[in-house]
C-alpha cells in the first residue's frame, strides 16, 4: 500500500521544476495523486489531502457543483472559488475516461495590470470604492445651496455616467423633490421648458421610485431608448431613454430620496450598483453631520445653563456618527456602542461624578470616528495585515482627533479619542504616552475596546469568550492597563451585570421543523402546519444541514395550477414528490451569538425574508426575521437607554 507521501509525485511530461499546481482526482472527486507544488499550496499534512474529498480544500466544491461538472462532462470546465484560507483562485477540470479527472490550479492577482484591463467592471469598483472619502469630503465642504449638485457630479465621476439626478422624499406630504440634476449631455435636448431644480411633484409620479420604494434595492435598466419607451409620467422623463442606474437613500431604515445616474456606454453591473448605494449612504450621513456640528458649536455658548439638554443632544449626535462608522466597517457594527456601555459602568464603579460620566460616554461613543479615514478595504480585511496597512490602522486616533477638532465640547473628547489606544509601559500608539500622562478616561476606554473586541462575534471568527478576555486583562494589568480598571471591568462581566451585545440567540425566534431527504411533501405540510411553523430544514445523515423548503413553496407544489399536459404524469402527483427533489440548496443561515446589526446586513446581502438561526454544532434552533430583529433591536436601545 503506498503512502500518502510517496502519492505526490511529478511526471515526465510535467516535472516538479515546472511549478504546476495539479492533482487527479477520482469519479467521486477524491484526491489521488497529485503535485509537490499543489501540496504546498493547500498547506496541509499529505494525509489530510489524499483520498479525500476535494470539498476539504474548496468549501464551495459541494454537491451540486459536483454533479453540474459530471453533467457537463467533455467540455472545458473552469471555476473561479475561494481556498480555505479565503484566497481567490482558478480551478481547470480535464476529464480522463474511466479515470476521473485532472485539476489545474492557479491563483487570481486582480492587481495583475493584465488582469485589470481584463475586468474593467472590478478596476472600476475598486477605483470608486478608494474615491468615496475624496468624493465625500468635497460634498462636505461645498456650500449648502451647493451641495446636491456636488453630490450629484461625484455620483455621475463614480460610475462613469454622463448625466444624473437626486430626488429627495418628503414623508408626510408623500411628495417629491428635485434637488439636483446634471446638464444634459447635449444642449439641445435640456429644452428650457424642461424640469428644472426643485420640481415637486407626488410620489406616484415618478416609475422609478416606485421602484425603489418596493425592494429598497437598487433599480439597473440597461435598455437602451431603441428597447424601451418613456411613460408619460413627468420625472420619467429625466431618465432621457438610456441605460440608467438607480439606488435608495437610506438613514437610519427610512428611504430618504434616490441617486439616479444615467447614460453611459457600458451596461451598469451590480458593481456599480454597490459602489453607488455606499456612496448614497455615506452621503446622507455627510451632509448631515456638518449640519449638526454646527449646531452643536452654536449651542455650546449657553452649555453651563442647559447642561441637561446639550447632553441628551450630543448624545443623539454622537450616536449618527456612530451609525455613519458602522456603514462604512461592517465587521465592528455596534463597537463603539457597546464600547460606551462597558465604559460607563465601570466609571459608575469606579466612582466618577454624573459630570465625567457623561463625558466618558460621549469620547466612548466616537472613540473610532478616525476609521472614517482608513479605507474600507483596510477595515473589512479578514486576513492579516501588511504592515504598511497596520500602521495605516494605527492613524486613526490622530484622524479622530482632527474630525472633531473644531467641536467645542465640555469635556476632553479629543484626548480620549487620541489616547484610547495608549498603553501604560508606553508601548501604545500613537504618542507613546506612559501611565500618568495618559487621561483616565482614555484608560477605562482601553480595556473596555479590548473586552469588546475579544467577547464580539465577528463574520470572520466568532466570540473568543469570557476566559480568553480575562487571560488578556490580566496578562496586560499594571503594564498595558490599570489594574483597578482591569479588576472592575471582570467584576462586571464575569458577574452578568452587562450583555455586552445584543445576540439574536436571545431573541423569540420563529418555529422551524427539521425533515429529513425522503419526507413526502404531504407529510412536510403537515409538520408546518402542527408546529405552526414557515419553513422546513432539511437534514442530511450526519444531521448537517443540506436545504430548505418554505411554506410559500409548498403552496407552489400544491397549486391548482401544476399538472399541465407539459408536465410529467409525477409531476402531477406532488403529494408523493420527496424533500430531496423541490428543496433549495441555499440556505441562510446566521450564527446564535451574531448580533441584530449583523442579521440585518446578512438579510440585505442575501435579498432574504428570513435567516436560519444555528449553534454551535451547525444545528437549526429557529427562524428570525425582519420584525423579530426589529423587535431585538428597540429592546436593546432601551437597555442603552436604561443604562
Amino acid at each position: 500500500m503506498p503512502t500518502s507521501q510517496s502519492l505526490i509525485v511529478g511526471t515526465k511530461d510535467l516535472p516538479d521544476s515546472l511549478n504546476l499546481s495539479w492533482a487527479q482526482l477520482d469519479e467521486q472527486f477524491r484526491v489521488l495523486r497529485m503535485s509537490q507544488a499543489f501540496y504546498r499550496r493547500c498547506t496541509r499534512s499529505a494525509a489530510q489531502i489524499i483520498n479525500q474529498p476535494i470539498s476539504q480544500l474548496f468549501s464551495a466544491f459541494n454537491a451540486e457543483l459536483c454533479a453540474d461538472i459530471v453533467r457537463r462532462r467533455g467540455q472545458e470546465l473552469g471555476f473561479q472559488l475561494q481556498d480555505h484560507r479565503g484566497i481567490r483562485v482558478h480551478l481547470a477540470l480535464h476529464s480522463l475516461p474511466e479515470m476521473g479527472w485532472y485539476l489545474i490550479l492557479s491563483d487570481i492577482n486582480f492587481e495583475d495590470p493584465q488582469m485589470k484591463e481584463l475586468h474593467s467592471d472590478y478596476r472600476r469598483a475598486i477605483q470608486a470604492s478608494d474615491a468615496w472619502l475624496q468624493h465625500i469630503e468635497d460634498v462636505i465642504k461645498s456650500s449648502q445651496e451647493e451641495v446636491f449638485k456636488v453630490a450629484v457630479a461625484k455620483a455621475m465621476s463614480l460610475t462613469g455616467s454622463r448625466y444624473g439626478f437626486i430626488l429627495l422624499h418628503n414623508e408626510k406630504s408623500k411628495t417629491l423633490t428635485l434637488a439636483a440634476r446634471s446638464d444634459y449631455p447635449n444642449a439641445e435636448a435640456d429644452q428650457a421648458d424642461f424640469i428644472k431644480d426643485n420640481t415637486q411633484v407626488s410620489e406616484l409620479e415618478s416609475r422609478v421610485w416606485l421602484e425603489c420604494v418596493r425592494d429598497y434595492k437598487p433599480i439597473i435598466q440597461n435598455q437602451t431608448d431603441s428597447q424601451r419607451r418613456l411613460g408619460d409620467l413627468p420625472l420619467d422623463k429625466l431618465l432621457l431613454a438610456g441605460r440608467y442606474l438607480a439606488v435608495p437613500i437610506l438613514f437610519r431604515s427610512r428611504l430618504v430620496g434616490i441617486v439616479c445616474v444615467v447614460d453611459r456606454n457600458e451596461p451598469y453591473s451590480r458593481n456599480d450598483a454597490r459602489s453607488l448605494l455606499t456612496f448614497a449612504s455615506i452621503l446622507w450621513h455627510s451632509i448631515e453631520l456638518p449640519r449638526t456640528l454646527r449646531a452643536v458649536s452654536r449651542q455650546s455658548k449657553i452649555i453651563k445653563s442647559q447642561k441637561e439638554q446639550l447632553s441628551q443632544s450630543l448624545t443623539q449626535l454622537i450616536s449618527a456618527i456612530s451609525e455613519a462608522l458602522e456603514l462604512k466597517d461592517a465587521y465592528t457594527a455596534g463597537h463603539q456602542k457597546s464600547v460606551a456601555q462597558l465604559s460607563y459602568l465601570i466609571g459608575e464603579k469606579l466612582g466618577l461624578d454624573p459630570q465625567r460620566l457623561e463625558g466618558l460616554k460621549i469620547g466612548a461613543l466616537v472613540h473610532d470616528i478616525g476609521k472614517l479615514a482608513i479605507p474600507s478595504q483596510i477595515l473589512t480585511k479578514p486576513s492579516k495585515l501588511s504592515k504598511e496597512e497596520y500602521a495605516l490602522i494605527q492613524t486613526h486616533p490622530l484622524h479622530g482627533a482632527e474630525i472633531i477638532e473644531d467641536v467645542e465640547f465640555p469635556w476632553p473628547i479629543k484626548e480620549m479619542i487620541l489616547q484610547h489606544h495608549e498603553r501604560l509601559d508606553g508601548s501604545g500608539y500613537p504618542e507613546g504616552l506612559k501611565d500618568k500622562a495618559i487621561l483616565y478616561e482614555a484608560k477605562i476606554i482601553a480595556v473596555a475596546d479590548v473586552a469588546d473586541s475579544i467577547l464580539s462575534h465577528r463574520p470572520y471568527r466568532p466570540s473568543l469568550g469570557l476566559e480568553k478576555m480575562a487571560e488578556v486583562l490580566r496578562a496586560g494589568k499594571g503594564t498595558l492597563f490599570d489594574p483597578e480598571i482591569v479588576e472592575t471591568c471582570l467584576a462586571i462581566l464575569i458577574n452578568r451585570e452587562l450583555s455586552i451585545s445584543d445576540h439574536i440567540g436571545a431573541a423569540l425566534l420563529e418555529p422551524l421543523v427539521t425533515i429529513s431527504l425522503d419526507h413526502e411533501l404531504a407529510d412536510v405540510k403537515r409538520l408546518l402546519t402542527a408546529a405552526r411553523a414557515k419553513v422546513a430544514v432539511v437534514l442530511d445523515e450526519q444531521h448537517k444541514i443540506i436545504g430548505v423548503i418554505t411554506h410559500q413553496l409548498l403552496e407552489h407544489w400544491f397549486s391548482p395550477l401544476l399538472g399541465t399536459a407539459a408536465e410529467r404524469e409525477q409531476d402531477r402527483a406532488p403529494l408523493h414528490k420527496k424533500a430531496h427533489q423541490i428543496m433549495q440548496h441555499s440556505v441562510p443561515t446566521i450564527s446564535e451569538v451574531a448580533t441584530s446589526e449583523d442579521a440585518l446586513l446578512q438579510l440585505n446581502l442575501l435579498d432574504s425574508e428570513y435567516l436560519v438561526v444555528i449553534n454551535k454544532a451547525q444545528q437549526p434552533l429557529g427562524i428570525i426575521g425582519w420584525r423579530a430583529i426589529a423587535m431585538t433591536r428597540n429592546a436593546f436601545r432601551e437597555v442603552e437607554r436604561l443604562i
